[in-house]
């Protein structure tokens, strides 16, 4: 990956260049990113890190994310909110749309979002989406990390995630630039990251679920699983669910699969 060639578009295309760290290799974007937060607690430019592999890329709730070298895009943007109450899950509808936009603007496929962090082609996963948020001193967020993994080539899959998961080139046949994409993605993330509403991003986060009319498998928290139908994404982005006992309920934090028909 020529990381110049990204740092040559977003000069032509943003007023505020973000700082751009690039790693042959590394275990995890997101961690190099919290490090560096960590080390540095009064920065505030917003900054990316870029890595050709991970050796440990993570998931939500600790699952492994496959990110061989050469084969995917594999980025954490670090954040400073400008408001202490910065919500990562409207970090992470937000940043969502931006991928599924940034995807389609690269290829020619169609993108869609299965809540609340993976996005979707063909029935299968191209691409994952892991906030995280660091605290303060004071118990308030200090900076907000988003990590995106996307499977661009097609040996960016093992065998064994193969009927689960794609890629762009297995999608479309096409091996796209890998630095176009970042690039794309970059502007389009850094646009409107720090002053997005929730009402900005509803209409697009909807109109891309995956989920919504489908019956599904929810894992709560707790550990408890039941079955239920997604019938739509609240105002809030929680996920309303119709169990088949008739109740309705709204989840924030559950995982939830597809049944299969």
């Amino acid at each position: 990956m020529d990381i110049f060639k990204i740092e040559k578009r977003l000069a032509g295309a943003l007023s505020l260049v973000p700082r751009v760290v690039f790693y042959k290799t590394t275990d995890s974007t997101n961690l190099r990113a919290r490090e560096y937060a960590r080390e540095n607690p009064k920065g505030r430019t917003p900054t990316v890190f870029i890595a050709d592999g991970q050796t440990a890329g993570r998931g939500r709730r600790g699952r492994s994310f496959e990110s061989p070298a050469g084969s995917g895009l594999y980025l954490s943007f670090l954040l400073y909110p400008k408001s202490k109450g910065a919500d990562a899950t409207a970090i992470t509808a937000y940043s969502a749309v931006k991928l599924a936009e940034a995807l389609e603007e690269c290829a020619p496929l169609s993108a869609g979002i299965k809540w609340v962090n993976d996005i979707i082609v063909g029935g299968r996963k191209i691409a994952g989406i892991l906030a995280e948020a660091e605290m303060s001193s004071e118990g308030e967020i200090g900076c907000i990390v988003v990590g995106m993994g996307i499977n661009v080539y097609k040996n960016a899959l093992s065998d064994e995630l193969s009927s689960i998961a794609t890629s762009v080139e297995e999608e479309t046949g096409e091996r796209i630039s890998r630095e176009e994409l970042a690039a794309e993605l970059i502007i389009r993330f850094l646009s409107r990251c720090y002053d997005f509403t929730v009402e900005d991003i509803l209409p697009e986060y909807r109109r891309r679920s995956t989920l919504i009319g489908e019956e599904i498998t929810v894992h709560a928290t707790s550990g408890e699983e039941y079955p239920a139908r997604a019938v739509g994404i609240d105002s809030d982005l929680s996920l309303r669910v119709q169990t088949h006992g008739g109740e309705e309920k709204s989840l924030i934090s559950a995982t939830v699969s597809v049944r299969k028909k």
